[in-house]
């Protein structure tokens, strides 16, 4: 025991004389004074190599995140997708309006309407606002509707067309315009669909392609599918009282070659084979955006199957989840 300490002594010394002796002759190249000290020379900056900023070779659909100010939308939903309205409209919020194609059709439509806009795009803003009455440059959440003499209640009917999926808490958007709109009023959104064929086609074959828009639009950062919109819905207090849908040509080409079979059947894509067990689940398949018409509704006015998107526990699933820790 006692040589060992020894040992480690004469060690730690041995390091001791070593780093003071360096020091002292100027081996130390951390430690040794400057010539600044001495000479009182400023030395001259040290030349920097002016080497190009690298750039991507092509240019790739992600560049757009840099450049949000380039990204306008123009055209919007069909104008039929009005027909899902339940009543004719007083006051309409246009929510992510863009360049105001789509609330154009609606002051078409309902000429005696009054018309706004939400638009974090102050260029897009910018054009919608020729076209409406009124355009709000900011998030929902930021807005500050007694400022903008909008008591709640006044509003009645709201567009969230592709709207939620670029949020990052579209649960609180819908919170927000559920403690902002009349009892009575109607919200309609289109939402697309994760559960897609050709979309799990590319999923099972390795891809999941981010584009300028689509599916898999690069500003997307939501997914869903039709059940999970569902329960979103009815756990922010609205129900469904309308619904729709869209397809591609080639998820409306499976649709039409499976719907008139027997149900289960398989639905064979490129590289896998799916089961659908109702014409629901061949819909949900072929189906590239959900459309529904909300209104505000209270728990004790919901049915038992309606209640069940609120409270049934999660369905169970066999994605890699971690489990719970308790604090």
């Amino acid at each position: 025991m006692l040589g060992t300490l020894t040992k480690q002594l004469f060690q730690a010394l041995g390091r001791y004389i070593s780093f003071h002796t360096g020091r002292i002759l100027g081996r130390n190249p951390a430690l040794r004074p400057s010539s600044t000290e001495h000479s009182g020379v400023v030395p001259e900056p040290r030349t920097v190599s002016h080497q190009p900023a690298y750039q991507p070779r092509l240019a790739f659909d992600w560049l757009v995140l840099s450049e949000p100010s380039s990204q306008l939308y123009g055209g919007g939903p069909s104008d039929a997708v009005l027909d899902l309205l339940v009543q004719e409209p007083k006051f309409v919020l246009d929510v992510g309006c863009s360049i105001g194609d789509f609330t154009a059709i609606i002051k078409t439509r309902f000429p005696r309407s009054r018309v706004w806009g939400i638009e974090t795009n102050k260029h897009a803003a910018d054009i919608a606002s020729r076209r409406i009455e009124r355009v709000l440059c900011q998030s929902i959440e930021e807005v500050d509707w007694e400022r903008e003499g909008v008591q709640r209640g006044d509003i009645d009917t709201v567009v969230l067309c592709d709207v939620l999926e670029h949020i990052y808490d579209p649960w609180k958007t819908l919170l927000t315009l559920r403690n902002l709109v009349s009892p009575t009023a109607q919200l309609l959104l289109s939402i697309p669909n994760v559960r897609n064929a050709p979309l799990i086609q590319d999923l099972i074959s390795g891809h999941w392609r981010y584009r300028r828009a689509g599916l898999l639009d690069i500003t997307h950062i939501r997914f869903f599918t039709r059940q999970d919109m569902y329960r979103m819905f009815y756990q922010t207090g609205f129900r469904v009282v309308a619904t729709g849908s869209t397809r591609c040509p080639l998820s409306a080409e499976i649709f039409q070659k499976h719907i008139n079979g027997g149900f289960p059947q398989q639905v064979k894509l490129d590289s896998v084979s799916v089961t659908v067990h109702t014409p629901q689940d061949l819909s949900d398949l072929c189906t590239l955006q959900h459309i529904f018409t909300l209104q505000p509704a209270e728990y004790a006015d919901l049915s038992a199957d309606e209640r069940a998107w609120i409270d049934a526990p999660h369905p169970h699933t066999v994605a890699f989840a971690p489990p719970a820790v308790t604090l």
